[in-house]
């Protein structure tokens, strides 16, 4: 007898589910009531944000219990937060997604940067156990420093209280950089780094001294800027790297050695002046005009630009200006003091829009979208994108069914000639179709994992709108439109339809 795929996957699923439920949970499960005294007695442990209804919590919810049984022994205990329970609490602790996973570190969270699967958990969190920051000494300084890639190391004691801002630091990068503390003062005096003093070494055999203000803030900022050259040269292989800092990169577009050259000594102070802020860098023009283009800029060249990744904003330099030292230090400086509004790029405003699914553009986004009087739907899309035809039918199907309900909006936005004007990390779209909701009242996002049928989206618009009389007026309006298909909260009956994550829309 042949099982399909798809039931095979809903019955693997299920024993998983069994599996776990058999045996009493090794994962502590918190409420809000519970979560701060917990939290501030925890040395070390991990915590998982989840809703039952995500096929990616289902799937982690197995190995997540074997990992919390393994690391009995070792005192690090496993916690989790059902987040369609305790939404407030999840709200509080800023989770987008799930699952989510984030370290406890004597009471304070932090991101969790491992692998999904029991063993990885297990070691991921044993290495947290080591101390996250190294003793180093006159003999030991130098061989830390060249083994490690990018290594911060503090010039002070361990009772200084620099030092709780330096260890504070290293939790938070851990996972990306090494750090030590030397407490010899004339190890200091032989690197000429100031006591007490912060220096971070390169890969590249350089040493950057830290001189803004001691935070954990600034100092976290300046590790993750060091590790990127000054004036390097951005590509395939160095772009992510950039974008790990979390810091606005500063695209110089060249075309030939000789504007490259040219470039390279315009922009070297500059580049130096204003390290912390924005990373600048080279960007072969003739190799990546198509990043160009996706900024927004046109083919002549130099050309400038400056694109923060983190926040989903760009900033270009007018090709109607000749690129000159005063007016780029002022377009920089205007762009890290707060003072210069980003570039959006946007189709025109539709003239009538009167359409069952309405017709969203980034000019008039934030308006429509975060009405605060309506739920509105949003699917993003691309044109070429043949998941996003797919499920064309079934969403404007929805939409006329739900089209005299006024505190609801079904839209969509081509977001390959739009860009979404918000900073919000639900908002990040990486895949097509994508489609949320953006919940009247609280503005609150919420992003839809269900299948491509009306009832399924139904299911989801009566669960998470923030009407109740519009959420209970949705299950008729739309079972007469669509035959029931199954809850949007169930595992789907056929495969979602979205892109993989890997869809992104960085070209470099």
């Amino acid at each position: 007898m042949r099982i399909s795929r798809q039931l095979a996957a809903a019955l693997v699923v299920g024993l998983r589910a069994s599996a776990v439920s058999a045996a009493e949970p090794a994962a502590f499960a918190l409420t809000d009531a519970t979560f701060d005294a917990w939290s501030d007695s925890q040395s070390l442990a991990l915590v998982k944000f989840f809703a039952p209804w995500c096929v990616y919590c289902q799937a982690l919810a197995l190995p997540y219990e074997k990992a919390a049984t393994a690391l009995k022994k070792d005192g690090i205990p496993l916690a989790k937060v059902d987040c369609t329970k305790e939404q407030k609490l999840c709200d509080d602790m800023e989770i987008t997604g799930y699952p989510t996973l984030k370290v406890v570190v004597d009471g304070d969270y932090y991101a969790y940067n491992g692998t999904r699967d029991e063993s990885g958990i297990v070691s991921y969190m044993r290495r947290h156990q080591q101390p996250a920051v190294t003793d180093l000494s006159q003999s030991s300084l130098a061989q830390f420093t060249q083994a490690s890639g990018v290594a911060a190391v503090g010039f002070f004691e361990r009772s200084a209280p620099e030092f709780a801002v330096f260890e504070a630091a290293a939790q938070e990068l851990r996972d990306e950089f090494s750090f030590g503390v030397v407490k010899d003062k004339a190890v200091a005096k032989s690197q000429n780094v100031p006591v007490p003093g912060v220096a971070v070494y390169t890969n590249e055999g350089s040493m950057d001294i830290f001189t803004g203000t001691l935070t954990t803030d600034n100092l976290v900022k300046f590790v993750r800027m060091s590790s990127v050259p000054l004036l390097g040269e951005l590509s395939s292989q160095t772009f992510g790297t950039y974008v790990h800092t979390q810091m606005p990169i500063g695209l110089a577009f060249y075309s030939g050695n000789k504007m490259r050259a040219e470039l390279k000594e315009l922009l070297k102070d500059i580049a130096r002046e204003f390290r912390l802020s924005v990373s600048v860098a080279l960007v072969d023009a003739q190799r990546y005009s198509k990043h160009a283009k996706l900024l927004g800029l046109e083919p002549r060249w130099p050309a400038f630009a400056v694109q923060d990744v983190a926040k989903r904003t760009k900033y270009l330099f007018s090709q109607s200006q000749e690129l000159s030292a005063p007016e780029l230090r002022r377009f920089i400086g205007s762009i890290a003091d707060g003072r210069r509004m980003p570039d959006y790029r946007s189709q025109p405003i539709p003239a009538a829009n009167d359409g069952a699914v309405f017709e969203l553009v980034s000019k008039q986004f934030n308006e429509v979208a975060f009405d605060s009087t309506k739920d509105v739907m949003v699917q993003f899309y691309s044109p070429w994108c043949i998941h996003c035809k797919n499920m064309a039918p079934a969403y404007e199907e929805l939409a006329r069914s739900l089209h005299d309900h006024r505190n609801l909006v079904v839209a969509r936005m081509d977001a390959t000639a739009n860009d979404v004007p918000s900073a919000d990390p639900a908002l990040n779209v990486q895949g097509y179709p994508t489609v949320v909701l953006i919940r009247a009242n609280d503005n609150r996002i919420v992003e839809y994992q269900g299948n491509r049928s009306v009832q399924s989206m139904t299911d989801f618009l009566r669960q998470n709108a923030a009407h109740p009389p519009i959420a209970a007026a949705i299950s008729s309006a739309a079972a007469e439109a669509s035959p029931a298909t199954g809850s949007a909260n169930a595992v789907p009956d056929r495969p979602l339809g979205f892109t993989p994550k890997e869809t992104r829309h960085i070209e470099l």
